[in-house]
């Protein structure tokens, strides 16, 4: 090998050797407490606009409130989806890092043996290489010597192209870590929007059920809207229970049926009551069960799924055919975890407890039926 191929190599190696290795991560100076507050200014400006609808005679309360929840939902969804993005993306960072850390680690090995190579190299001196020929006492010594510095030559020649791909490895893998950490951070900012947008839709439904108990005339119009609710609500389930099964399991676990919701509390039983939201009477044909938010709505016995949407005035509801002419309905949910013609057993969860189509909050409105009339769910249910 000339010198002039040993000087080429120890300037690779030395640029190899110079080469920094470490990554930085940026600095995210977004202030979230500034952008609530923020948020929270638009809100009102949008509260105001609401309110001002909602006094207008033609505006449903009811409709109101389904286009605000159906506007949570979907939000709702979206922050999930992007959640779990961003998991994922987390996870091939995690993965790449590691990918990175070993590359490091070969690169330093091979960095170390370049460095024992440049000092063997600067110990022979400008005539080492000649030396180990020309010194030689015979023939076949000066050949032998020849072989030995062409199989060194190539295995440094080696050493620098593996040193050089490990060099081109970790700048690859350090691009991929720098656009993976700055689509992370878009991620984190559009869960932030989509959490956001989520609070300003329920400070707007907060908006409008205060104005439900300011307003009288918002009021009534509002009790017209929830019995005309009923009413459709009794014309959905006589359609149902038009197509009566055989099964009469069901009948044999009256008043050992388990609750759909453990721990919840009856806040309004069945049966006539005042309404102090309206000062109304009215014939409750279901139980309303106060619990958190979020907990799981379990089915109460095995059977059908024959209803599973958005229904006006009671949101996010499901119905179950238990057969013999039997039902149970589950209204006001968060989030629905079947859909309609599923199979279902006893305690399989339905959804989650929520406040969709709600005036007062998270709660579950929960009703059994016996051959197109309500029945009193304590009869049946074991609540306590």
């Amino acid at each position: 090998m000339k010198r002039s191929d040993d000087a080429m190599m120890v300037g690779v190696v030395i640029a190899c050797l110079a080469m920094p290795i470490g990554l930085q991560a940026g600095n995210d100076s977004s202030n979230p407490v500034l952008k609530d507050l923020k948020s929270v200014g638009h809100n009102l400006q949008r509260q105001k606009k609401l309110l001002e609808k909602l006094q207008q005679r033609s505006t449903s309360l009811l409709q109101t409130v389904a286009e605000i929840d159906d506007k949570i939902q979907a939000t709702e969804k979206e922050r999930r989806q992007t959640e779990l993005h961003l998991e994922n993306l987390r996870a091939r960072l995690a993965e790449q890092h590691g990918l990175h850390s070993q590359a490091e680690k070969s690169f330093e090995e091979c960095r170390t043996r370049l460095r024992k190579r440049l000092r063997e190299i600067y110990k022979l001196g400008d005539f080492g290489w000649m030396n180990v020929v020309f010194g030689s006492e015979s023939v076949a010594d000066a050949l032998q010597g020849f072989l030995w510095m062409q199989r060194r030559a190539r295995a440094d020649g080696e050493l620098v192209s593996e040193a050089a791909l490990f060099r081109d490895t970790l700048e690859v893998s350090r691009r991929r870590i720098e656009e993976q950490m700055a689509r992370e951070k878009a991620l984190i900012a559009q869960v932030e929007k989509k959490r956001l947008a989520a609070q300003e839709a329920r400070l707007e439904k907060s908006g409008a059920l205060g104005m439900l108990h300011r307003k009288e005339t918002l009021r009534k119009r509002t009790i017209r809207e929830l019995e005309h609710a009923r009413r459709q609500l009794g014309m959905v389930m006589s359609s149902i229970e038009g197509k009566k099964s055989v099964a009469r399991g069901f009948a044999s676990w009256r008043g050992r049926l388990g609750p759909p919701v453990a721990g919840a509390r009856i806040e309004v039983a069945f049966g006539k009551r005042i309404d102090p939201r309206f000062n109304t009477a009215t014939k409750h044909q279901g139980v309303d069960l106060r619990a958190a938010s979020g907990k799981k709505i379990a089915c109460i016995y095995p059977g059908k799924v024959v209803f599973a949407q958005s229904f006006r005035g009671y949101g996010l509801m499901a119905i179950v055919d238990h057969g013999g002419g039997y039902y149970s309905l589950y209204a006001h949910m968060g989030s629905l975890a079947v859909k309609k013609g599923e199979r279902v057993g006893r305690g399989d969860k339905l959804g989650t407890l929520g406040d969709t189509g709600s005036l007062k909050g998270p709660y579950l409105y929960f009703e059994v039926r016996k051959g197109g009339r309500a029945v009193d769910p304590e009869k049946w249910v074991r609540f306590r």
